[in-house]
């Protein structure tokens, strides 16, 4: 999964209400926003790595699960992709993103600390731009005595290159969301149901649900497969120069996002 893959939730994260009034009361959310890191708290979110069958070990994350070995083979992310983990050294691990294609998406490495209390995330990867990033997250045990088993808690998050998000007004209740790194699109209503993104990284099972819940604010769910993986709550300020995001996965305690108008 990785450091906040948030980076294609991002990409379905904010849509438009538009009403009869003035542009500014119209279009609290267009523009374009970036990611305040030092205003922000990212972290946050659990991980929990247990026993499957045929000794293999089960990841819950963002509100999906996976199985996988440490053995270099592929196997199946809830989005279609897949997934290849090798161990690396002692208390360190690779894990390779791939599409079903064979294109590497992402490559995560991951490091235990001596005491085995730590656990250091490091994503890197290109985006569909071409833009490289590098992205760190720190993990603290929270159950489990030693290696991966157990469940841990991110404590420290680093994104080296936040994507942009554009907002372009489409009609009188719709918005057209553009991530330019991420050649990702989304045009999507405030009534509450499932729209579906473009983008060459996209799930084809990502759905995000959009419910106006104030004049400057609105409720977003995420789904997958059906499944809801993420909801959350973004209101603008009276001033229209940030947007607070409040929101979580399943399981995951609620982390705060603040977007800059830029």
């Amino acid at each position: 999964m990785g450091p906040r893959q948030s980076l294609f939730a991002a990409a379905c994260l904010f849509a438009c209400m538009v009403t009869a009034r003035t542009a500014t009361a119209q279009n609290p959310f267009s523009g374009t926003w970036k990611i305040d890191q030092e205003k922000s708290q990212l972290a946050g979110d659990i991980l929990v790595f247990g026993p499957a069958e045929g000794q293999a070990i089960e990841l819950t994350s963002g509100g999906t699960k996976y199985s996988f070995r440490t053995d270099g083979n592929n196997y199946r992310l809830p989005s279609g992709n897949l997934a290849i983990w090798r161990e690396a050294g002692a208390n360190r691990w690779t894990t390779e993103y791939r599409k079903t294609d064979g294109k590497l998406m992402r490559t995560d490495t991951w490091e235990l600390s001596a005491d085995g209390k730590t656990l250091s995330l490091t994503s890197s990867g290109a985006k569909p731009n071409g833009d490289l990033y590098t992205d760190t997250e720190e993990y603290e045990r929270t159950a489990g005595t030693g290696g991966l088993i157990g469940s841990w808690k991110g404590t420290n998050v680093k994104l080296s290159s936040p994507s942009e998000l554009t907002l372009e007004v489409t009609g009188l209740d719709s918005m057209t969301l553009k991530i330019a790194a991420l050649k990702a699109t989304c045009v999507a209503k405030f009534d509450g149901k499932d729209t579906a993104v473009e983008g060459p990284d996209i799930p084809p099972g990502f759905r995000l649900a959009l419910t106006r819940t104030g004049p400057y604010s609105f409720k977003l769910v995420q789904k997958l497969n059906g499944s809801q993986i993420s909801s959350s709550e973004y209101k603008v300020s009276e001033d229209g120069k940030t947007m607070t995001e409040i929101g979580n996965a399943p399981g995951d305690p609620p982390s705060t996002t603040v977007w800059e108008k830029q």
